[in-house]
């Protein structure tokens, strides 16, 4: 347990390939950053968090991008095909 307690402060990356796992139609994509956030608290993780998402930024609507953004989400514009 030792072992986990001294990961629990640790900085954690998150990294998300957005354009084959985009925001699903319908969701708040404000809430994503937070969902996030969340399950890595209830996996005792509670250290600085960072997530970025890459992807082909021109697939996905402005206001998703805008929101996403807004809680710090970093997008990264990779052209499609590569990512693998």
């Amino acid at each position: 347990m030792a072992e986990e307690a001294e990961y629990a402060m640790a900085r954690t990356s998150v990294w998300w390939d957005i354009e084959n796992c985009p925001v699903p139609k319908g969701w708040d994509a404000h809430g994503i950053a937070q969902n996030i956030s969340s399950a890595l608290m209830k996996m005792n993780y509670s250290g600085p968090l960072s997530i970025s998402s890459y992807g082909n930024t021109n697939l996905i609507p402005n206001f998703v991008q805008q929101a996403l953004s807004s809680t710090g989400i970093a997008l990264n514009h990779v052209p499609s095909g590569l990512i693998s």
